[in-house]
């Protein structure tokens, strides 16, 4: 599948592509085997609400080739609108299902710590014995020219197909867009946690949470009765509770105009 063909809808502004995981392994199968070169984001409910008032974030988002909807709110909002392709993709299903999936592949994992990168690297190959990975620690902080030159250049060497950023949402849409035309080929994917949830680290909400949209909910809970500071500066950081407000109330009205730029189209 050409990623050129994959329809989407904005909410906002904010692009979401109407696509299954299927479709999204063929897509990223496809463009690795000719070479090319491109990111994809997992977008959830807050960072689709930051993107409407961060402009480099939103520019980040729709200019990738594939935005994934990375929560069930926006699945709900794409079937209200009339697709009918898309699923919920979170970055953790996708990082686990392509390091299964993605054969012959070279992996590069970008972001967190040493020690979690080792962690992912051996369960990657619990999942798949014969994978390709390797990867790198950046240092915390705001990254220089120098930073980002010392990256791309492991990239290059690795001779990379797939790089897995997780560098936190918003710096890591950025980041990818910025740096994507000093690559020669490569597929960067933002997934924020995953590498944490692949490990354990982070525990992966039940289904029933999932269904329901509140995947959210879960980990905050489970966040305040581990660590209530923590807890507390996730709800500050990532606008949780404000983001999810702010997607409700807007929810009737950008169905309609969704649904009248779609007609118009047609």
């Amino acid at each position: 599948m050409n990623y050129r063909d994959v329809a989407f809808v904005k909410y906002k502004g904010v692009k979401v592509s109407n696509i299954c995981y299927r479709n999204v392994l063929d897509t990223v199968t496809a463009m690795v085997q000719q070479g090319n070169r491109g990111y994809i984001c997992l977008t959830d409910v807050s960072n689709l609400i930051a993107a409407t008032t961060n402009e480099p974030l939103r520019y980040a988002i729709n200019e990738s080739f594939l935005s994934l909807a990375d929560g069930t709110p926006l699945v709900w909002y794409a079937w209200l609108v009339g697709c009918k392709e898309i699923e919920r993709i979170s970055g953790a299903r996708l990082l686990h299902d392509f390091l299964a999936d993605l054969k012959g592949c070279r992996h590069y994992l970008l972001g967190d710590t040493e020690r979690t990168i080792e962690r992912v690297i051996a369960k990657a190959r619990e999942i798949n014995p014969d994978i390709l990975i390797t990867g790198y620690s950046p240092p915390f902080k705001e990254f220089d020219a120098e930073d980002n030159r010392q990256m791309i250049g492991r990239i290059k060497n690795a001779n990379a197909d797939v790089i897995w950023v997780c560098f936190g949402g918003v710096k890591q849409e950025c980041w990818m867009r910025e740096n994507l035309a000093s690559l020669d080929r490569g597929i960067m994917i933002g997934v924020g946690a995953a590498f944490r949830f692949l490990i354990g680290d982070i525990v992966t909400p039940p289904l029933i949470f999932q269904k329901m949209g509140l995947q959210w909910l879960f980990r905050l809970v489970h966040e305040f009765v581990r660590t209530p500071l923590r807890g507390i500066k996730i709800i500050r950081q990532r606008n949780i509770l404000g983001s999810k407000v702010s997607y409700l109330v807007s929810l009737p009205s950008e169905v309609k105009a969704a649904r009248r730029t779609l007609r118009d189209k047609s």
